[in-house]
């Protein structure tokens, strides 16, 4: 199985403030920790970003990265050129503080000849609990300062797709930019701002009150919303627009921890104590039955094997998102395992 176009995800914090109702890592806010990168961290860092086949490195949290900024650049500064990142926020800093962030961020992206895309959460939860709203500021601050190495884009939740179209228009009004938003797919709309275009892209809800109100993407509608907009079956990993392989999804957590995205009941190592490369992971995956057939054969296809089970369907309708499913299942024994072809 040929494995290209990686993606890394590096978590920062655990440390966040804001808590959204539907925050699956809220636990972990009050006590949480914050990543340190000791120099076996750095020399796995390095060489995971660094790989030739790694097409994004994405930096979030279990709670919001402001709160590790300084690890944050430390990281960018580990890239050798010509990468991808990505940086998932609320935005909460004061606007003077937001920009420089922003100003840091761009002259090491810039010296390294790298880019950073700057997603910022557009959610009625967010914006609820936020008091210094970054959207208009941000998008002020590329129109005034054209930074080389920053893009923007927002991200939101299905269920609240007219809420953030309406919020992000508003929002830009104050600042004096008329804007417009052109409805696209299941996961997507465009913000058009006379010839500038940036995305806004929704997931779907994750473990769904019981409250909430019917319309919502269910696990099967957002697997087929992804798949049509792939246009390639439902996997776990790196999703690539055929004729392209896909790639591996590697996560890292604060603690250093490292495990397959989505597949996240099995801990590959751990990045201050363990080598750590994508050949290594690449032959666990060939090598492990379970995580092979996650990562070839179609999700939907592997579910059908369970149809008949209840348990299966309880816990599909209590997810409701295909990259927490598998985390949930490993608590039943031997569940995970009858999904696997014989």
């Amino acid at each position: 199985m040929d494995l290209h176009g990686h993606l890394l995800y590096i978590d920062i914090t655990q440390i966040c403030g804001i808590g959204c109702a539907f925050c699956m890592y809220a636990d972990k806010h009050k006590v949480g920790m914050s990543m340190e990168l000791s120099s076996q961290a750095r020399e796995n860092l390095r060489a995971l970003i660094n790989a030739p086949d790694v097409k994004r490195i994405s930096i979030s949290g279990e709670g919001e990265p402001l709160n590790n900024t300084r690890v944050f650049h430390e990281i960018l500064d580990l890239s050798q050129g010509g990468k991808c990142f990505e940086f998932i926020t609320s935005g909460f800093f004061p606007h003077e503080k937001m920009a420089e962030f922003y100003d840091t961020t761009n002259r090491i992206l810039v010296s390294r000849g790298d880019t950073c895309n700057i997603r910022l959460s557009s959610d009625s939860h967010h914006l609820d609990k936020v008091k210094w709203r970054a959207h208009g500021f941000s998008v002020d601050y590329l129109r005034q300062h054209r930074p080389a190495g920053l893009s923007l884009s927002f991200r939101s939740i299905d269920t609240d797709r007219e809420f953030t179209r309406n919020y992000l228009r508003e929002e830009l009004a104050r600042w004096g930019i008329d804007a417009s938003v052109v409805p696209g797919n299941a996961l997507d709309d465009t913000l058009l701002i006379g010839a500038e275009r940036f995305s806004i892209d929704y997931k779907n809800l994750v473990h769904p009150a019981a409250d909430t109100p019917s319309g919502y993407l269910d696990l099967h509608g957002y697997i087929a919303a992804i798949e049509a907009r792939v246009n390639k079956r439902f996997t776990f990993g790196s999703l690539n627009p055929p004729p392209h392989a896909n790639g591996m999804d590697l996560t890292v957590k604060p603690n250093g921890d490292v495990y397959l995205y989505g597949i996240e009941y099995q801990r590959l190592g751990n990045i201050h104590f363990d080598r750590i490369g994508w050949e290594q992971v690449a032959s666990h995956i060939r090598e492990t039955p379970l995580l092979l057939a996650l990562y070839s054969q179609p999700l939907k296809d592997l579910l059908a094997r369970l149809d008949g089970l209840d348990l299966v369907h309880t816990i599909l309708r209590k997810v409701n998102n295909p990259y927490w499913l598998v985390k949930e299942m490993a608590n039943h024994k031997g569940l995970l395992e009858r999904m696997v072809p014989a």
